[in-house]
């Protein structure tokens, strides 16, 4: 690695040690970047990570982790319910953010995360999506906004699944409160990349949300059960006249399939794993425009029970990160990145809004009813924040939902 490039990018420090952290650190390595630190909720599990990828500071406490003037990016992969605090608190230490999908816990923690990116403007305070850096889905934005698909009128998604169980148990994927369940960690992801295609702002949800395994024999059983949702499905309407349906389905073991098409008054594009087709309104077939790495039939065999990353998601991961090296590089400022080469990178406002949606389509699950899609200025208190997390004046555990208007 070029010693000038390697000056240039910032020193990462990991709050995480899940499998997700253990993915990345290679990833960042070999971009460039230097991974300095390693925070993990338990301290054995911080020294197991280091140990196995070299990483010499290892911490179980996250201001300890902060203070470290080693680490000038936080990258976060922790589970759900711990995002919204350390983010807010590694911006105010004055680290750049990167925070993994879901961005929060609920949109008002989520409001508290953007309203803190807003006060430290200079600071970058990202929400990598793995699928806008797909080159199919980067392919296909372009045709879109070239005009291919003419008016957009429909967008279909489907994602077939593994169960959120991990093979050796119970975990927060379990818990609906953490942060867990299939809507939250590939919902998001969805919705995000939906609204990035086209352009659009959603404005009225509908929706099922539906946990139908409570417990796994072996796995989970006896006192503990599952709360987290294992299938969703749910209508998108935006305010073009645009309509989305997206089913998640966690109950097809081993494999990942994922399944995206935008249909217009000219013409479909449609991508199928990572491969990229396309038929336009006189065309009889599609055909291929671009094929990624993965599996054609966009149908994957996961290994762990299909907890797994898959594999378009870690092509995707890789890209996001090689731009952000890339921007960092070629800004004129030392440890600033040219935010125009990262410009298709979820922000905060991006992660914003998805919460807002996902608040949305839950609420509407429990009603019955269809919901709007709003921001509030305030928001209530998540019940794992620490006392000085800078939220010490609300006491309601339960999660800000949207309210139709």
């Amino acid at each position: 690695m070029d010693e000038r490039k390697r000056s240039r990018l910032p020193r990462i420090g990991i709050f995480g040690t899940g499998w997700t952290a253990r993915m990345l650190i290679p990833i960042f390595t070999e971009n460039g970047f230097l991974v300095t630190a390693i925070c993990g909720r338990k301290q054995e599990s911080a020294e197991r990570l280091g140990n196995d990828l070299n990483i010499t500071f290892r911490t179980s406490s996250f201001q300890e982790f902060l203070l470290k003037s080693e680490v000038d990016l936080v990258c976060i992969v922790s589970p759900p319910h711990t995002h919204a605090e350390m983010a807010v608190k590694a911006l105010s230490a004055g680290k750049h953010v990167l925070c993994s999908f879901p961005m929060a816990l609920t949109k008002s923690e989520a409001e508290k995360m953007v309203t803190s990116a807003r006060y430290y403007p200079s600071l970058l305070a990202l929400c990598p999506n793995p699928l806008r850096h797909l080159p199919a889905i980067v392919k296909m934005k372009s045709m879109l906004d070239e005009g291919f698909c003419g008016k957009l009128m429909v967008c279909e998604v489907v994602v077939r699944r593994g169960p959120l169980v991990h093979p050796k148990g119970y975990t927060w994927m379990c818990d609906g409160t953490m942060g867990g369940g299939l809507l939250s960690t590939v919902g998001s992801f969805v919705i995000d990349t939906l609204m990035y295609l086209t352009s659009e702002r959603i404005q009225e949800v509908s929706g099922q949300v539906r946990t139908l395994v409570t417990q796994q024999p072996g796995k989970v059983e006896g006192f503990r059960s599952i709360n987290s949702d294992d299938f969703a499905s749910f209508t998108l309407s935006c305010e073009s006249g645009l309509h989305a349906t997206v089913i998640l389905n966690s109950h097809v073991p081993h494999q990942y399939t994922q399944e995206m098409m935008v249909i217009g008054n000219q013409g479909r594009l449609t991508v199928r794993g990572s491969d990229l087709y396309a038929q336009a309104s006189g065309e009889t077939e599609e055909r291929l425009i671009l094929r990624g790495d993965d599996v054609a039939s966009g149908q994957e065999d996961l290994p762990d029970g299909g907890m797994a990353m898959p594999s378009l998601l870690v092509r995707g991961t890789e890209q996001a990160i090689a731009d952000l090296s890339r921007a960092f590089d070629a800004s004129s400022v030392r440890m600033q990145a040219d935010r125009g080469l990262i410009a298709s990178c979820a922000t905060f406002e991006d992660g914003l809004y998805v919460n807002a949606a996902v608040d949305a389509i839950h609420d509407s699950s429990n009603s019955g009813r269809c919901q709007h899609v709003t921001i509030d200025k305030e928001g209530q208190r998540n019940p794992f924040w620490t006392s000085n997390g800078g939220d010490s004046d609300r006491t309601s555990p339960k999660p800000n939902r949207s309210t139709v208007s």
